[in-house]
């Protein structure tokens, strides 16, 4: 015999339709209708059969039966049972259409609203409402919005509980609020019209609306666990107790209101000046720390120096080039500092000259020497490839120069042999380099320490002048001197350009 399964525990079920058209048989038992909780039920399009029997004791939650389009022949029901119920469809209803209202598809209730305690109908005056409580008052209406609803949003009694958990929330704030009034905008819908009406008064004062708007808020931010978080959009309110007149009040709102822009305004105003003033003072502060601060060598910024075919590497970018500066790659050292040979992403080895702590020069002394390195461009002379200046940390990388220098192979040590020939080749190479640098560099250069040891041989045992950091740039004038201090080779007066 086919009958209809149901769960073995259902006392919490509160709404059944999700069973709609799914060929359901049998016969619904009597006791399921008692379910306490159970508030609407929809099981049309099946293929229920036999007696519908809706005793006395269905619970007082149930407001809705929906069975159209079953098979159920008969219905009995108990003396107090005044649900909504729907039976077309069914052969029950075969000749009743007209007769019984179960057989009539049946417009729905209206919308739930608060019905006023036995309130009896008042003539209130003009703009006045009629309270729960059977006042004619001016109520502070508005829309109030179940943010993350929980909760069946038919089931009516859950609006007496909202308008009793209101009411407390007012109460316990020791708030003027006599009674408070729901109404629903449409069904399904998440926001509710909120009426609160004044206790003992026609209306409220600034102070009791100031109140219940904190009240609010706070139903925003900290949300009952049944509820959820409430949100409240108000209407305007312009019935004040003690005002002269409505016009009178709205006035006095919206020049206070302009007042209030009006200040905001210039304190923004004021705020952002001040922000502006801090934020240039940084960057001046940040310049005279920082030599680069405005530099941007891969960009044309007008009268800021630019190094040309120089690129600036980052502190981290050496390092991972030279594996943590290792002592594997260590080529030389001096009294600047140490270089390590290190390799780029594109292949290319470089010479990485770190300066010691010791030997460091101020942050615009090394600016102004990359700015006289990136200029010289010969074969002769070591290329500067790009610098580093951060973390403390003054960086110089050079093209790398695989035969080391003119020393180690004149004494042996590189074990390559240069015959005469070779050696005039290198001299000249040298003389050329240095006559490049004193002569047509811009401006001209005065190395002030060639030596054997300043001179790489490239893989073919080309001259390659090197080692610039006891150079010094030269002007041109009438009767011009060195005038700072001699180091490295000595050099005298300088002839004056004829």
């Amino acid at each position: 015999m086919n009958s209809v399964i149901f769960f073995v525990d259902v006392s919490y079920l509160n709404i059944l339709r999700v069973m709609e058209n799914t060929g359901l048989q049998g016969q619904i038992p009597a006791a399921f209708f008692s379910l306490p909780l159970l508030t609407k039920v929809v099981l049309r399009n099946n293929r229920l059969n036999g007696t519908l029997e809706i005793s006395s004791s269905y619970s007082n939650q149930l407001q809705h039966i929906d069975l159209q389009n079953n098979s159920i022949i008969d219905f009995v029901r108990g003396t107090r049972f005044k649900s909504e119920l729907i039976l077309v469809g069914n052969p029950v209803c075969e000749g009743k259409q007209g007769i019984e209202t179960y057989c009539t598809v049946q417009q729905s209730k209206s919308l739930y609203s608060t019905p006023p305690n036995n309130c009896v109908p008042v003539a209130c005056k003009s703009d006045q409402i009629c309270s729960p409580n059977c006042r004619c008052a001016f109520p502070y209406m508005g829309s109030l919005i179940l943010a993350a609803p929980v909760f069946d949003l038919e089931n009516l009694n859950i609006y007496v509980a909202l308008e009793n958990y209101l009411m407390s929330s007012f109460h316990s704030h020791q708030l003027p609020v006599d009674s408070v009034s729901l109404s629903k905008y449409s069904y399904n819908s998440p926001m509710l019209s909120l009426k609160m009406f004044p206790y003992g008064v026609d209306r409220f004062n600034r102070t009791g609306i100031s109140g219940i708007g904190f009240v609010l808020c706070n139903l925003t931010f900290y949300p009952n666990k049944t509820f959820g978080p409430l949100v409240f959009r108000a209407d305007q309110y312009v019935y004040f107790a003690g005002s002269t007149g409505t016009n009178k009040s709205l006035s006095r709102v919206i020049i206070g209101a302009a007042v209030g822009c009006s200040l905001l305004v210039i304190l923004s105003l004021l705020a952002g000046i001040y922000a502006f003033h801090q934020k240039r003072r940084a960057e001046i502060s940040d310049k005279q720390n920082n030599p680069f601060a405005s530099w941007d060598s891969n960009k044309s910024n007008g009268g800021v120096p630019q190094l040309k075919g120089a690129r600036c590497f980052s502190f981290e970018e050496l390092k991972k080039y030279t594996n943590t500066f290792s002592e594997a790659n260590c080529v030389g050292s001096g009294g600047y500092g140490k270089v390590y040979r290190g390799t780029l992403p594109t292949g290319q080895l470089v010479a990485i000259k770190r300066a010691k702590q010791g030997s460091m020069q101020g942050g615009l002394e090394f600016k102004s020497e990359l700015e006289l390195l990136s200029r010289v461009h010969h074969k002769n002379v070591v290329s500067l490839v790009g610098y580093c200046f951060e973390q403390g940390e003054q960086v110089l990388v050079y093209e790398y120069i695989a035969n080391g220098t003119l020393k180690e192979s004149l004494s042996g040590k590189s074990g390559i042999r240069l015959d005469w020939m070779r050696r005039l080749q290198i001299a000249l190479g040298a003389a050329s380099g240095l006559q490049y640098l004193h002569e047509l560099a811009n401006p001209p250069i005065i190395h002030r320490d060639i030596k054997s040891n300043n001179i790489l041989l490239d893989e073919y045992l080309n001259a390659k002048v090197s080692d610039f950091g006891l150079s010094r740039s030269l002007p041109y004038s009438e009767n011009c001197h060195i005038t700072t201090q001699v180091k490295g080779t000595m050099v005298g007066k300088f002839p004056s350009k004829p």
